[in-house]
Protein backbone atom coordinates (compact mmCIF):
# COMPACT_ATOMS: atom_id res chain seq x y z
CA UNK A 1 0.00 0.00 0.00
CA UNK A 2 2.93 2.33 -0.55
CA UNK A 3 1.34 3.82 -3.65
CA UNK A 4 -2.09 4.79 -4.96
CA UNK A 5 -3.35 1.85 -7.00
CA UNK A 6 -3.86 2.85 -10.61
CA UNK A 7 -6.15 1.25 -13.19
CA UNK A 8 -5.05 -2.35 -13.69
CA UNK A 9 -4.69 -3.09 -17.40
CA UNK A 10 -4.83 -6.81 -16.66
CA UNK A 11 -8.39 -6.55 -15.35
CA UNK A 12 -11.52 -6.22 -17.44
CA UNK A 13 -12.88 -2.70 -17.46
CA UNK A 14 -16.41 -3.95 -16.78
CA UNK A 15 -15.13 -5.50 -13.54
CA UNK A 16 -13.36 -2.31 -12.43
CA UNK A 17 -15.20 0.71 -13.92
CA UNK A 18 -13.37 4.02 -14.22
CA UNK A 19 -15.24 7.28 -13.70
CA UNK A 20 -13.20 8.92 -16.46
CA UNK A 21 -14.73 6.63 -19.08
CA UNK A 22 -18.27 7.18 -20.30
CA UNK A 23 -19.50 3.73 -21.27
CA UNK A 24 -22.59 5.44 -22.66
CA UNK A 25 -20.41 7.39 -25.12
CA UNK A 26 -18.60 4.18 -26.05
CA UNK A 27 -21.96 2.47 -26.57
CA UNK A 28 -23.10 5.24 -28.90
CA UNK A 29 -19.82 4.97 -30.84
CA UNK A 30 -20.22 1.22 -31.34
CA UNK A 31 -23.88 1.63 -32.33
CA UNK A 32 -22.86 4.30 -34.85
CA UNK A 33 -20.18 2.01 -36.31
CA UNK A 34 -22.68 -0.76 -36.93
CA UNK A 35 -25.20 1.66 -38.41
CA UNK A 36 -22.73 3.26 -40.83
CA UNK A 37 -21.47 -0.15 -41.97
CA UNK A 38 -24.99 -1.56 -42.12
CA UNK A 39 -23.55 -4.44 -40.12
CA UNK A 40 -25.54 -6.76 -37.85
CA UNK A 41 -22.96 -6.61 -35.08
CA UNK A 42 -20.31 -4.22 -33.80
CA UNK A 43 -18.03 -4.49 -30.78
CA UNK A 44 -15.39 -2.99 -28.58
CA UNK A 45 -13.48 -5.98 -27.23
CA UNK A 46 -10.94 -5.83 -24.40
CA UNK A 47 -8.02 -8.23 -24.14
CA UNK A 48 -6.38 -9.34 -20.90
CA UNK A 49 -4.44 -12.50 -20.00
CA UNK A 50 -7.82 -13.96 -18.96
CA UNK A 51 -9.13 -13.71 -22.51
CA UNK A 52 -11.31 -11.46 -24.65
CA UNK A 53 -14.32 -9.69 -23.18
CA UNK A 54 -16.99 -7.84 -25.11
CA UNK A 55 -16.86 -4.47 -23.34
CA UNK A 56 -19.45 -2.86 -25.63
CA UNK A 57 -21.82 -4.69 -27.98
CA UNK A 58 -24.03 -2.97 -30.56
CA UNK A 59 -27.66 -2.95 -29.50
CA UNK A 60 -29.28 -4.92 -32.31
CA UNK A 61 -31.42 -8.06 -32.27
CA UNK A 62 -29.12 -9.50 -34.95
CA UNK A 63 -26.13 -9.35 -32.58
CA UNK A 64 -25.68 -12.68 -30.73
CA UNK A 65 -22.94 -11.52 -28.36
CA UNK A 66 -23.94 -9.47 -25.29
CA UNK A 67 -21.61 -7.12 -23.43
CA UNK A 68 -19.67 -9.00 -20.79
CA UNK A 69 -19.24 -12.18 -22.81
CA UNK A 70 -15.75 -13.68 -22.41
CA UNK A 71 -13.84 -15.89 -24.84
CA UNK A 72 -10.76 -17.76 -23.65
CA UNK A 73 -7.42 -16.42 -24.97
CA UNK A 74 -6.46 -19.50 -27.02
CA UNK A 75 -9.70 -19.62 -29.07
CA UNK A 76 -9.18 -18.90 -32.79
CA UNK A 77 -11.22 -15.71 -33.14
CA UNK A 78 -10.65 -12.69 -35.37
CA UNK A 79 -9.81 -10.36 -32.47
CA UNK A 80 -7.03 -12.67 -31.32
CA UNK A 81 -5.26 -12.22 -34.66
CA UNK A 82 -5.29 -8.42 -34.26
CA UNK A 83 -3.95 -8.54 -30.69
CA UNK A 84 -1.18 -10.94 -31.74
CA UNK A 85 -0.09 -8.96 -34.81
CA UNK A 86 -0.96 -5.40 -33.78
CA UNK A 87 -2.44 -4.82 -37.26
CA UNK A 88 -5.95 -4.21 -38.52
CA UNK A 89 -7.72 -7.18 -40.09
CA UNK A 90 -10.24 -7.45 -42.90
CA UNK A 91 -11.75 -10.80 -43.82
CA UNK A 92 -14.34 -10.40 -46.55
CA UNK A 93 -15.29 -14.11 -46.68
CA UNK A 94 -14.00 -16.31 -43.86
CA UNK A 95 -15.20 -19.49 -45.59
CA UNK A 96 -12.61 -18.94 -48.31
CA UNK A 97 -9.70 -18.95 -45.83
CA UNK A 98 -8.81 -22.25 -44.17
CA UNK A 99 -7.17 -20.50 -41.18
CA UNK A 100 -10.67 -19.73 -39.87
CA UNK A 101 -11.90 -23.35 -40.01
CA UNK A 102 -11.78 -23.53 -36.20
CA UNK A 103 -13.25 -20.06 -35.61
CA UNK A 104 -16.52 -20.49 -33.64
CA UNK A 105 -17.74 -17.07 -34.80
CA UNK A 106 -17.78 -18.47 -38.35
CA UNK A 107 -18.72 -22.11 -37.97
CA UNK A 108 -21.03 -21.90 -34.96
CA UNK A 109 -22.60 -18.44 -35.24
CA UNK A 110 -22.59 -18.02 -39.01
CA UNK A 111 -20.48 -14.86 -39.47
CA UNK A 112 -18.71 -14.50 -42.82
CA UNK A 113 -17.07 -11.05 -42.74
CA UNK A 114 -14.97 -9.20 -40.20
CA UNK A 115 -13.29 -5.79 -40.13
CA UNK A 116 -11.39 -4.77 -37.03
CA UNK A 117 -8.67 -2.38 -35.90
CA UNK A 118 -6.40 -2.53 -32.84
CA UNK A 119 -7.18 -0.28 -29.88
CA UNK A 120 -4.11 0.49 -27.79
CA UNK A 121 -3.25 2.03 -24.46
CA UNK A 122 -1.07 5.17 -24.69
CA UNK A 123 2.05 3.06 -24.06
CA UNK A 124 1.31 0.98 -27.16
CA UNK A 125 0.12 -2.09 -25.27
CA UNK A 126 -3.09 -3.62 -26.67
CA UNK A 127 -6.38 -2.71 -25.04
CA UNK A 128 -8.26 -4.82 -27.56
CA UNK A 129 -10.15 -4.36 -30.79
CA UNK A 130 -12.88 -2.25 -32.41
CA UNK A 131 -14.74 -4.23 -35.03
CA UNK A 132 -17.82 -5.03 -37.10
CA UNK A 133 -19.03 -8.46 -38.23
CA UNK A 134 -21.46 -9.50 -40.94
CA UNK A 135 -23.30 -12.68 -41.83
CA UNK A 136 -22.80 -11.84 -45.50
CA UNK A 137 -19.66 -11.53 -47.62
CA UNK A 138 -18.60 -7.88 -47.82
CA UNK A 139 -16.50 -5.66 -50.06
CA UNK A 140 -15.50 -2.62 -48.00
CA UNK A 141 -13.65 0.19 -49.76
CA UNK A 142 -10.97 2.49 -48.32
CA UNK A 143 -13.61 4.91 -47.03
CA UNK A 144 -14.81 2.27 -44.59
CA UNK A 145 -11.28 1.72 -43.31
CA UNK A 146 -10.86 5.46 -42.76
CA UNK A 147 -14.18 5.58 -40.94
CA UNK A 148 -13.41 2.81 -38.45
CA UNK A 149 -9.96 4.30 -37.79
CA UNK A 150 -11.50 7.70 -37.01
CA UNK A 151 -14.05 6.20 -34.64
CA UNK A 152 -11.43 4.12 -32.81
CA UNK A 153 -9.45 7.35 -32.21
CA UNK A 154 -12.38 8.50 -30.05
CA UNK A 155 -12.01 5.40 -27.89
CA UNK A 156 -8.23 5.72 -27.60
CA UNK A 157 -8.57 9.36 -26.54
CA UNK A 158 -10.50 8.20 -23.46
CA UNK A 159 -7.76 5.69 -22.62
CA UNK A 160 -5.22 8.50 -22.97
CA UNK A 161 -7.28 10.60 -20.54
CA UNK A 162 -7.13 7.81 -17.94
CA UNK A 163 -3.38 7.49 -18.38
CA UNK A 164 -2.73 11.23 -18.11
CA UNK A 165 -4.99 11.60 -15.08
CA UNK A 166 -3.21 8.78 -13.27
CA UNK A 167 0.19 10.32 -14.09
CA UNK A 168 -0.89 13.69 -12.70
CA UNK A 169 -2.43 12.02 -9.66
CA UNK A 170 0.75 10.07 -8.99
CA UNK A 171 2.91 13.18 -9.34
CA UNK A 172 0.69 15.01 -6.86
CA UNK A 173 1.12 12.37 -4.16
CA UNK A 174 4.69 11.15 -4.76
CA UNK A 175 7.98 12.52 -3.46
CA UNK A 176 10.18 12.83 -6.58
CA UNK A 177 13.48 12.15 -4.79
CA UNK A 178 12.65 8.95 -2.92
CA UNK A 179 9.54 7.90 -4.90
CA UNK A 180 7.73 7.33 -1.61
CA UNK A 181 4.35 8.89 -0.97
CA UNK A 182 4.58 12.55 -0.01
CA UNK A 183 2.64 14.01 2.92
CA UNK A 184 -0.60 14.18 0.94
CA UNK A 185 -0.22 10.70 -0.51
CA UNK A 186 0.64 9.20 2.85
CA UNK A 187 -2.45 10.76 4.43
CA UNK A 188 -4.69 9.26 1.73
CA UNK A 189 -3.22 5.78 1.98
CA UNK A 190 -2.98 5.85 5.78
CA UNK A 191 -6.68 6.66 6.10
CA UNK A 192 -7.47 3.64 3.92
CA UNK A 193 -5.16 1.46 6.02
CA UNK A 194 -6.74 2.64 9.29
CA UNK A 195 -10.21 1.72 8.01
CA UNK A 196 -9.00 -1.71 6.94
CA UNK A 197 -7.33 -2.28 10.32
CA UNK A 198 -10.58 -1.41 12.09
CA UNK A 199 -12.54 -3.92 10.01
CA UNK A 200 -9.89 -6.62 10.48
CA UNK A 201 -9.31 -5.71 14.15
CA UNK A 202 -5.56 -5.56 13.57
CA UNK A 203 -3.07 -3.47 15.57
CA UNK A 204 -1.10 -0.68 13.90
CA UNK A 205 1.73 1.57 15.00
CA UNK A 206 3.02 4.75 13.41
CA UNK A 207 6.81 5.21 13.33
CA UNK A 208 8.26 8.68 12.83
CA UNK A 209 11.88 8.69 11.60
CA UNK A 210 14.22 11.67 11.55
CA UNK A 211 17.85 11.65 10.35
CA UNK A 212 20.15 13.00 13.06
CA UNK A 213 22.19 16.11 12.22
CA UNK A 214 21.10 16.06 8.59
CA UNK A 215 22.04 19.73 8.15
CA UNK A 216 25.61 18.85 9.14
CA UNK A 217 25.66 16.13 6.46
CA UNK A 218 24.54 18.64 3.82
CA UNK A 219 26.95 21.34 4.99
CA UNK A 220 29.92 18.99 5.23
CA UNK A 221 29.42 16.69 2.25
CA UNK A 222 27.09 18.66 -0.03
CA UNK A 223 23.44 18.32 -0.98
CA UNK A 224 24.17 15.56 -3.49
CA UNK A 225 25.39 13.31 -0.71
CA UNK A 226 22.47 14.46 1.43
CA UNK A 227 20.07 13.34 -1.29
CA UNK A 228 21.72 9.93 -1.43
CA UNK A 229 21.36 9.62 2.34
CA UNK A 230 17.64 10.31 2.04
CA UNK A 231 17.30 7.72 -0.74
CA UNK A 232 19.15 5.20 1.42
CA UNK A 233 16.81 5.91 4.34
CA UNK A 234 13.76 5.43 2.09
CA UNK A 235 15.11 2.12 0.77
CA UNK A 236 15.99 0.97 4.27
CA UNK A 237 12.49 1.71 5.57
CA UNK A 238 10.88 -0.09 2.64
CA UNK A 239 13.16 -3.05 3.34
CA UNK A 240 11.71 -3.27 6.86
CA UNK A 241 8.07 -3.05 5.84
CA UNK A 242 5.50 -5.30 4.23
CA UNK A 243 3.20 -4.74 1.27
CA UNK A 244 0.34 -3.85 3.62
CA UNK A 245 2.36 -1.13 5.41
CA UNK A 246 2.30 2.52 4.33
CA UNK A 247 5.53 4.52 4.02
CA UNK A 248 5.96 8.22 3.28
CA UNK A 249 8.33 11.17 3.36
CA UNK A 250 6.95 14.09 5.30
CA UNK A 251 9.54 16.48 3.92
CA UNK A 252 13.19 17.25 4.59
CA UNK A 253 14.74 14.36 6.51
CA UNK A 254 11.50 13.14 8.13
CA UNK A 255 9.86 9.84 7.19
CA UNK A 256 6.89 7.86 8.51
CA UNK A 257 5.80 4.24 8.39
CA UNK A 258 2.36 2.94 9.38
CA UNK A 259 2.98 -0.72 10.18
CA UNK A 260 0.95 -3.68 11.38
CA UNK A 261 1.92 -5.35 14.67
CA UNK A 262 1.47 -8.94 15.71
CA UNK A 263 1.55 -7.72 19.32
CA UNK A 264 2.78 -4.69 21.27
CA UNK A 265 6.10 -6.41 21.94
CA UNK A 266 6.88 -5.88 18.25
CA UNK A 267 7.35 -2.16 18.87
CA UNK A 268 10.88 -2.30 20.22
CA UNK A 269 11.93 -4.99 17.71
CA UNK A 270 10.71 -2.98 14.74
CA UNK A 271 12.25 0.20 16.11
CA UNK A 272 15.62 -1.53 16.50
CA UNK A 273 15.32 -3.07 13.04
CA UNK A 274 14.69 0.35 11.50
CA UNK A 275 17.65 1.94 13.26
CA UNK A 276 19.98 -0.90 12.22
CA UNK A 277 18.81 -0.62 8.62
CA UNK A 278 20.36 2.84 8.33
CA UNK A 279 23.90 1.60 9.07
CA UNK A 280 26.03 2.50 6.05
CA UNK A 281 29.38 0.77 6.51
CA UNK A 282 28.84 -1.13 3.28
CA UNK A 283 28.11 2.06 1.35
CA UNK A 284 31.47 3.71 0.77
CA UNK A 285 30.01 6.85 -0.80
CA UNK A 286 27.85 7.73 2.23
CA UNK A 287 28.93 9.14 5.58
CA UNK A 288 27.99 7.28 8.74
CA UNK A 289 24.80 8.63 10.30
CA UNK A 290 22.07 7.72 12.75
CA UNK A 291 18.36 8.32 12.90
CA UNK A 292 15.87 8.80 15.71
CA UNK A 293 12.64 6.81 15.66
CA UNK A 294 9.50 7.88 17.47
CA UNK A 295 6.42 5.68 17.70
CA UNK A 296 2.73 5.92 18.45
CA UNK A 297 0.31 3.04 18.91
CA UNK A 298 -2.90 3.45 16.92
CA UNK A 299 -5.78 3.44 19.36
CA UNK A 300 -9.33 4.73 19.45
CA UNK A 301 -10.66 7.07 16.80
CA UNK A 302 -7.62 9.29 16.37
CA UNK A 303 -7.21 10.98 12.99
CA UNK A 304 -4.00 10.45 11.05
CA UNK A 305 -2.99 14.05 11.82
CA UNK A 306 -3.26 13.33 15.56
CA UNK A 307 -1.21 10.15 15.19
CA UNK A 308 1.49 12.04 13.28
CA UNK A 309 1.65 14.66 16.04
CA UNK A 310 2.00 12.02 18.76
CA UNK A 311 4.70 10.07 16.91
CA UNK A 312 6.53 13.30 16.08
CA UNK A 313 6.51 14.36 19.74
CA UNK A 314 7.87 10.96 20.76
CA UNK A 315 10.64 11.29 18.17
CA UNK A 316 11.56 14.77 19.46
CA UNK A 317 11.62 13.42 23.00
CA UNK A 318 14.01 10.67 21.89
CA UNK A 319 16.25 13.28 20.28
CA UNK A 320 16.36 15.37 23.44
CA UNK A 321 17.32 12.29 25.45
CA UNK A 322 20.18 11.64 23.03
CA UNK A 323 21.39 15.22 23.34
CA UNK A 324 21.12 15.39 27.10
CA UNK A 325 22.67 11.94 27.45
Amino acid sequence: MNKIVSFDKNKFLLDSPNDLISLEKWQNTVNLLSKLFNAPAGFLVQYTPQGFQTTISSQQESNPYPAGAIIEPEVNIFCRRIVETGHELYVSNALSESCWNTNPEVHQDGFRSYLGVPVNWPDGQPFGTFCVMDYEVTDYGETYFELIRQLKDILESDLTLIDLYQQVQQLAITDPLTELSNRRGFAILAEQRLKLAKRMQSQLALFYIDVDDFKVINDTHGHGVGDRVLKHVAEAIEGCTRQSDVVGRMGGDEFVALMMLENENDLSAIKSKLQQAFVTQHLQDLPAFTATVGVCLVTGKLQISDLLDQADRDMLSQKLNKTSG
